[in-house]
């Protein structure tokens, strides 16, 4: 063997003459691949006026005297006036100058060496800490990963992370992992849509929100907890859920199958089994559907009929009345009052009006709420903005019928009340034209006390006229007889 078999350096004979020359030679290679510096690899014209040392990675193409014979990728060293050819074997590496990168020969040719510099770095794959693999070229075994804005260079101040795919059908998304098993995925998952999904085992998925590439609408999967648990929605003040900004329209829709109900449920606690309330809509319900409010779950107190918006309260006989019609097994109203002061006065005399007061119940005023925040803890609490308050009430259908007595326009009096309706074109507990507004109307419950106060007006004229009758049949009696 005559050379070293990595480096090919010329070994010296025994008894050889003029030694020195291999010598030189092994020296002059030496000099040239050990920490191997390179002018240029992309250099194709032959310089034509090169320093002593000066070497060049022959690119494809190469022009020149002696270049032009190279082979490409070989090293072109100048050494003692001429240019002489050396051969790269695999895991020669070379700094290049003019790229200020590290490069190394694979055996074939020649690649930019991972962490090597240059403006065009490269690497088939890098591992911090841990080992890249074919699937994960971009390894990282750190307890925290960060991505800062270049204040070095500098940059523009912005900071930004880009996920591209090929294709809207492909996958770009960011996946979170337990033991390497994944638990929560986020991104472009086979389309443009913005997708987020959940796992429990890694293998079985579950879509929980999608938002739409075009319209930007969110479609929730399943279902949605405000600072809540176990299907109930709480929160910290009044305002935990909010739609719209009150500067345009807002609105919400729930969507169900022809054969399922769509509901909104309050519960007490988080106890939905027998304690809330809430409003529902079932397509298959009743003729076309029907949407109802239940006091208490499982109890439908009021049901609004799909076909013709007619409403039914309670369990009254008969079901729906119509359109525009309401039929309920009971209807109070507070106007609605006894009027019995009539037979007072008329078997007394007089009406005890702080009798009659005394059966008017006072009104409660539930107190008006607002937000605010405790001062001591900053929480959202809310306090009453004014007090409950109680608002006296009057018998004033009493009062009012109290007024005529003893009157031209006495309601007790035969012409009295005659007088009435001739001089006013209404009866004395009846509203009168003038006054009436036919867009605000009355309340059904005034309707029926002014009717039976009419009634018991008339009960007492009705025997009022009936003794004069008895009188008058009495005194032609006596006529006869004479």
């Amino acid at each position: 063997m005559e050379q070293s078999p990595r480096l090919s350096l010329s070994y010296v004979a025994p008894s050889q003459a003029q030694k020195h020359v291999t010598v030189n030679e092994t020296f002059r290679r030496l000099d040239a691949l050990v920490q191997a510096v390179v002018r240029s690899r992309t250099t194709t014209a032959e310089p034509a006026s090169p320093a002593e040392g000066d070497a060049y990675i022959i690119p494809a193409s190469a022009t020149g005297a002696v270049w032009s014979a190279f082979d490409e990728g070989g090293l072109a060293a100048y050494q003692d006036g001429a240019w002489a050819q050396i051969a790269p074997f695999e895991g020669l590496r070379a700094w290049v100058a003019d790229d200020d990168e590290l490069v190394v020969f694979d055996g074939a040719a020649w690649g930019a060496l991972s962490g090597g510099g240059g403006s065009s770095e490269t690497a088939a794959k890098f591992g911090i800490n841990a080992t890249a693999d074919a699937t994960n070229k971009l390894a990282v075994k750190s307890d925290a990963v960060l991505f800062s804005h270049d204040d070095a260079t500098p940059g523009s101040g912005d900071a930004q992370v880009k996920v591209n795919k090929a294709g809207a059908s492909d996958t770009a998304s960011h996946l979170f992992q337990t033991n390497f098993s994944g638990r929560a995925e986020f991104g472009l998952a086979g389309d443009d849509d913005f997708h987020v999904k959940v796992s429990a085992d890694g293998s079985a998925w579950t879509e929980a929100l999608v938002i739409d590439k075009a319209s930007g609408d969110a479609s929730l999967a399943k279902r949605l907890f405000v600072n809540g648990a176990d299907g109930v929605i709480s929160g910290t003040s009044l305002t935990d859920f909010v739609l719209g900004d009150g500067a345009g329209h807002a609105g919400a829709v729930i969507d169900v199958g022809a054969s399922y109900v769509g509901r909104i449920a309050f519960a007490v606690a988080s106890v939905t089994s027998t304690v809330g309330a809430s409003f529902q809509y079932s397509p298959s319900a009743g003729a076309s559907g029907q949407f109802s409010i239940q006091g208490r779950v499982g109890r439908t107190d009021l049901i609004i009929e799909n076909a013709d918006g007619s409403v039914i309260v309670g369990n009254p006989t008969g079901g729906a009345k119509g359109a525009g019609a309401i039929n309920a097994e009971a209807v109070y109203d507070d106007n609605t009052m006894l009027s019995c002061y009539v037979f007072d006065q008329a078997l007394d005399g007089a009406v005890d009006m702080a009798k009659w007061d005394a059966r008017v119940p006072d009104r409660i005023m539930r107190a008006e709420q607002e937000e605010a925040r405790d001062p001591e803890t900053g929480a959202v609490i809310v306090r009453d903005k004014t007090p409950p308050r109680i608002e006296p009430r009057q018998h004033r259908p009493m009062r009012l019928f109290s007024a005529r007595i003893g009157t031209e326009h006495d309601p007790l009096s035969l012409d009295g009340y005659a007088r009435h309706w001739r001089e006013k074109r209404h009866l004395t507990s009846m509203p009168n034209e003038a006054a009436f507004d036919p867009e605000k109307g009355m309340a059904a419950g005034e309707w029926i006390q002014r009717l039976v106060e009419t009634v018991e007006i008339q009960a007492v004229l009705i025997e009022e006229l009936n003794q004069r009758t008895r009188h008058l049949a009495q005194a032609g009696s006596g006529v006869r007889r004479a």
